[in-house]
């Protein structure tokens, strides 16, 4: 999934956390509440508190960095790790708060949303947006990898598409 890999149930954009995410809320949030509302969402299971991506231990204690960043400590293997380790924000430059404001953007969109159009939106470069986006949908594309629609046995019906208009 795209916060956390294999630890949670339900897909994080299918989930109703994300579709509670407003873009208002998030860009009024502090750079502390970012980081929190970051944890309640990748580790939903334990009401935000960190759980090891290497170990899968979950008693780990805050270590950040000189520089304020955030890290954690796993006591049971004493590896370091963050909030974005193993997920797709992994080794992130962006601050959490442009992510999770990626994420309600690509969580609420209809019909998708333009590289251009996100950077816009987040204040970013094109090249950082079409990435993120791109990221993105490759988390979805693989967690929903294999799925069929409607269930053992249901017959799905598409009520139309579109197909490239040229014949390959």
């Amino acid at each position: 999934n795209i916060i956390g890999y294999g630890y949670m149930s339900q897909h994080f954009l299918l989930s109703r956390a994300a579709k509670t995410l407003s873009l208002g809320a998030i860009f009024r949030m502090s750079d502390a509440e970012a980081e929190a509302t970051f944890c309640k969402v990748r580790w939903p299971e334990t009401s935000g508190k960190p759980v090891c991506p290497h170990c899968g231990g979950g008693d780990a204690y805050d270590c950040r960095r000189p520089n304020g960043a955030p890290r954690f400590r796993c006591r049971a293997c004493v590896k370091d790790f963050s909030v974005t380790s193993g997920t797709l924000f992994a080794s992130h430059k962006l601050p959490l708060r442009v992510y999770l404001a990626a994420i309600a953007i690509f969580a609420n969109e209809v019909k998708g949303k333009s590289a251009l159009a996100m950077s816009r939106d987040l204040g970013t470069s094109y090249k950082a947006a079409f990435v993120l986006l791109h990221k993105l949908r490759e988390a979805m594309a693989e967690e929903i990898k294999g799925r069929g629609g409607g269930g053992h046995g249901a017959e799905v019906e598409i009520d139309g598409g579109y197909f490239g208009g040229y014949i390959k």
